[in-house]
């Protein structure tokens, strides 16, 4: 043999060579990731533990009383609280949108590339673009929801979608929901290439329905897909932030408030320590809410 093994080298006392090559390669990729990534994440960490108005040279440790703070602050948790909304919602309107749009494109025979595209559309766009659309879809006089109400005998609906502090909260969900479902139904999509075709057709054969092949075939067989789904939609459920800023800034009286706005309502009062502090809770909520997800779903694949 021309290589000797690693065992073999050790034995004859000849160290193995350390191949450089690959690493280098990808230095320039974590090296990005790194600045332009982990490199806020711990910034604002740091920033949390000092009192810092973006302009002074200087900034003053100030140890746990932003968090103190934070914790303390019923606007705060009032944010906080939305958000837990919007992730409740969002685990399960656009998820399951997504899901009955992907079967109902894999059922049928003709115009799938035209279906998928069509339905897919609203994804491609901005949050900016999204936000200014329903804005004007919403608007009480110049906008068409209300006039589409009154024009089919619904006019005792018509209200202020965007004023009205019960339901402006909900109001920007519509939008969200209407810009993030075209995910879900091509990563799901994506899923159903993987079943067995064979399985589907017995099962169409022997005289199922489209809820028994749903939850019997093909949910089960989406268990990874759906996994990634919904811990996709955790992490911009929990950091929504352009489609309310545009909408409704937050308003009325911070009735659609998020933490996402309210950090950014800090920065804007030249508070960095009470921004970072609430943005660093944020992102440990979400993590400890996806991993814990994670978790359970595979105790329940180990389980089952």
């Amino acid at each position: 043999m021309t290589l000797l093994s690693g065992q073999t080298a050790r034995t004859a006392g000849i160290r193995p060579r350390l191949d450089l090559m690959p690493y280098l390669f990808i230095l320039p990729a974590v090296a990005i990731y790194v600045v332009f990534n982990l490199g806020p994440v711990l910034a604002s960490f740091v920033f949390s533990f000092f009192k810092w108005d973006l302009l002074s040279p200087t900034a003053e440790f100030t140890g746990l009383s932003h968090y103190t703070f934070i914790l303390n602050d019923d606007r705060f948790w009032n944010a906080l609280g939305h958000n837990f909304i919007f992730l409740g919602l969002a685990v399960v309107i656009p998820v399951w949108i997504g899901l009955l749009l992907a079967v109902f494109i894999y059922e049928i025979r003709r115009g799938r590339v035209f279906f998928r595209a069509a339905l897919f559309l609203p994804a491609i766009f901005s949050g900016v673009v999204i936000a200014y659309v329903w804005k004007w879809i919403y608007h009480p006089f110049a906008g068409v929801l209300n006039p589409a109400l009154e024009l089919v005998g619904l006019g005792a609906f018509t209200q202020s979608w965007l004023g009205d502090h019960k339901i402006a909260l909900y109001s920007t969900f519509i939008a969200y929901a209407w810009a993030t479902f075209g995910y879900s139904m091509v990563i799901f999509l994506a899923g159903l290439q993987d079943i067995p075709t064979d399985i589907i057709d017995a099962a169409r054969v022997d005289g199922a329905n489209f809820r028994q092949k749903l939850f019997r075939i093909i949910i089960p067989s989406l268990y990874d897909v759906f996994t990634f789904v919904v811990t996709l939609r955790i992490f911009t459920a929990m950091g929504i932030f352009g489609v309310i800023f545009i909408l409704t800034g937050g308003g009325p009286f911070y009735s659609s408030d998020v933490i996402d706005i309210y950090v950014f309502r800090m920065i804007g009062n030249f508070e960095m320590g009470w921004a970072t502090a609430a943005a660093t809770v944020n992102a440990v909520i979400v993590v400890c809410i996806s991993t814990g997800f994670i978790k359970w779903r595979e105790w329940r694949s180990w389980s089952s």
